[in-house]
């Protein structure tokens, strides 16, 4: 029994350790890896997978490998670096703010409010030494109808195609009464017209002997 006790107290802080270091990982092996000269950054969505309409935000891992083998995290680089976050024609650029209890790790806060295709660019210098300009394709951000559960909510581009519809609709209901206020008046005038032409006549009878 005491053989027992002490194995799983033995076993037991490996599974801690064990589960620690999944639930770091996880999050990171949806990240890109680039090297730039003795630096690695690792570039991702802070929260996978990224849905439209979700508060959201870049993740950026930045270590020093050594020339003898060892690895660090770099720290307090947040004001050497900017992040220019891109979708289609749209661009923020974003400001670096160092994460609480994880060295070397960098974020800015984002909400995606469309779905697709985003890149981030990471530019500026590494302590000093190294020019850093890398340009990483982000996971693609998913429309929240995809995870909605009873109910499925309207996009902002289903919400926009909306819009535009009743827009068009509103335009041509516009034009519509725009001809028939001219139908309107054009048979006020001929009937104006006609009934002055009969009074004329009717004027130019009487006077006849």
């Amino acid at each position: 029994m005491n053989g027992s006790r002490i194995a799983i107290v033995g076993v037991l802080p490996l599974l801690i350790a064990l589960a620690g270091l999944l639930s770091v990982a996880t999050p990171v092996a949806a990240h890109e890896h680039v090297i730039v000269g003795e630096y690695e950054l690792s570039v991702g969505w802070r929260g996978e997978p990224a849905i439209a309409g979700i508060l959201n935000g870049l993740d950026l891992g930045i270590a020093h490998h050594f020339s003898n083998g060892t690895t660090a995290p770099v720290v307090g680089i947040e004001n050497d670096l900017n992040a220019s976050l891109a979708t289609g024609p749209a661009l923020t650029v974003k400001a670096l703010e160092p994460q609480f209890g994880r060295p070397g790790w960098y974020a800015f806060d984002v909400i995606p409010t469309v779905a697709g295709a985003y890149s981030v660019r990471i530019a500026g210098r590494l302590n000093a030494t190294t020019p850093v300009d890398v340009t990483v394709n982000l996971d693609p951000v998913d429309q929240a109808s995809k995870y909605q559960f009873p109910v499925t909510e309207p996009t902002a581009t289903d919400l926009q195609n909306s819009i535009a519809q009743l827009n068009a609709q509103l335009a041509a209901l516009q034009t519509l009464v725009t001809i028939l206020i001219g139908v309107a008046v054009l048979a006020v005038l001929i009937g104006a017209a006609s009934l002055a032409f009969a009074i004329r006549t009717s004027r130019s009878m009487r006077r006849v002997p």
